[in-house]
């Protein structure tokens, strides 16, 4: 159940009966471990990791008061998966049906984020001073959390003055808030030809001109981009240069220098979305740490940890944060500081250091499956954090391929949805779909998930198409 190697890891970074107890909850979620299996004995499992019976029993015990397992008296203690239900509505449960395949929705699978959290809540309800602080009208931003913003950050090749920071209820406020202060009706905004829908609809809903810049293969084409610049007058240049969405290209060192030039020049500003979840190996300082006065740097953990948690920060360049403050003042008073609160507690913690680790095991192996099934079929793929890029042939039309996997309950992106509506069209080719990996929790799930994309293509292919 719990190798010798995997707990000798954990026990790096935490005491060992909270490691063990982590590796069986980890095993609980991923389905490893299904509702009502039977633990180890506890003399068994001791002796199996070389650990005290007491070890054992602290963890197990811990687990019990997380709600994870169910002592019986005489008979061992057994799991109580949280995962074997679903809500159905008020007073009613029952088991999960008709599983949907959702390769579509970019998140990151759930490896224990729910235990890091339910940590931070016990905390703080257990520190009134905390709880106090939370209460009180911050509207710049509690300190604390900032100093413990910048350390983390320090981890990611990141440095900065904590008042930098500033704190925004997800990214996509912090993309709105700096279309608000840089631009104004009319005005004239760059992006990628393919970008995130979120900023189209900042975008639109502040009346500006968005215009898509043709993505090369090492990311933005720069005589069309310099061509735009002389032509346009653009306020604005909106990236997501460190894993593109959705292509998955990553700019080179080159075009982010050339781009820099470009913004001082042309007297434009950059807005460097990096929300995106990154592969430790694939990670690079930001553009950010290399022009801190031309660009706006954006991002949150809904990638890394949760998407409902809210909790995303902003980069501002020094000479725009007094409007960049007052504007988000405007827009909700102040940003709620509990989330944050909550965030530094797991980011400090013993857990999410080693949940971050398998979050990348996870991926590196789901990047590597659907990778060869979809090369095995024939298909080219360009694999970034949670998604991949899959590019079809000529042969296969987008929407019927789409349409046909719905049918088979199988959920993808097709590449139009990355297009803002006033496109005439993208150099890169619309013939391509962008896969999430993140939206099965399990590995049982997503292989299943695997199966069923594999079986609708080969399906797919294998129809006749008759011309009356």
């Amino acid at each position: 159940m719990i190798s010798k190697i995997k707990f000798d890891e954990a026990c790096l970074v935490q005491p060992k009966y909270k490691a063990l107890a982590l590796l069986i909850e980890q095993a609980i979620l991923s389905g490893d471990l299904p509702d009502q299996q039977k633990l180890p004995a506890q003399r068994w499992l001791a002796d199996e990791l070389v650990i005290t019976h007491g070890t054992v029993t602290r963890a197990y015990d811990l687990l019990e008061k997380k709600g994870l397992v169910r002592a019986k008296l005489g008979a061992g203690t057994y799991v109580k998966s949280p995962s074997s239900i679903v809500c159905k509505g008020e007073g009613q449960i029952e088991l999960e049906a008709n599983r949907e395949y959702d390769f579509a929705s970019s998140m990151q699978p759930m490896l224990g984020q729910q235990t890091l959290m339910q940590n931070a809540l016990t905390e703080l309800a257990e520190d009134l001073n905390a709880v106090t602080q939370v209460m009180t009208y911050s509207p710049q931003g509690v300190s604390k959390h900032k100093r413990v913003f910048k350390d983390w950050l320090a981890g990611k090749q990141i440095t900065i003055d904590p008042n930098d920071i500033v704190f925004t209820q997800g990214a996509q406020q912090g993309i709105y808030t700096c279309l608000q202060i840089l631009t104004q009706e009319g005005d004239y905004v760059l992006h990628e030809e393919l970008a995130y829908p979120g900023f189209f609809r900042a975008v639109d809903a502040c009346r500006v001109k968005p215009m898509g810049v043709p993505i090369a293969p090492q990311g933005l084409d720069l005589e069309v981009l310099e061509e735009y610049c002389q032509t346009y007058q653009p306020k604005i240049l909106y990236i997501t240069a460190n894993m593109q969405n959705p292509t998955n290209i990553q700019y080179s060192q080159d075009q982010l220098d050339r781009i820099v030039e470009l913004s001082r020049q042309y007297k434009f500003y950059i807005i460097e979305d990096d929300v995106n979840y990154c592969l430790p190996e694939n990670w690079r300082s930001p553009l950010q740490q290399r022009a801190a006065d031309r660009v706006f740097y954006i991002s949150s953990l809904s990638k890394y940890v949760a998407g409902g948690l809210r909790v995303a920060y902003s980069l501002v360049p020094k000479q725009l944060q007094k409007a960049f403050n007052a504007n988000i003042h405007s827009q909700c008073w102040m940003v709620s500081t509990l989330n944050f609160e909550l965030a530094t507690r797991f980011l400090t913690s013993e857990g999410f250091t080693y949940n971050q680790s398998l979050l990348a095991t996870e991926m590196r192996y789901r990047q590597s499956a659907f990778k060869a099934m979809a090369e095995q079929q024939g298909l080219t793929v360009r694999c970034g954090g949670l998604n991949v890029w899959l590019s079809l042939p000529k042969h296969i039309n987008v929407n019927q391929l789409n349409a046909f996997l719905l049918s088979k309950n199988v959920k993808v992106r097709t590449a139009d949805l990355f297009c803002h509506s006033s496109s005439s069209s993208v150099s890169i080719g619309l013939n391509a779909f962008r896969i999430s990996l993140g939206g099965s929790n399990t590995r049982k799930e997503f292989e299943e998930g695997i199966e069923a994309f594999k079986s609708a293509l080969e399906e797919f292919n294998n129809q006749q198409d008759v011309v009356i």
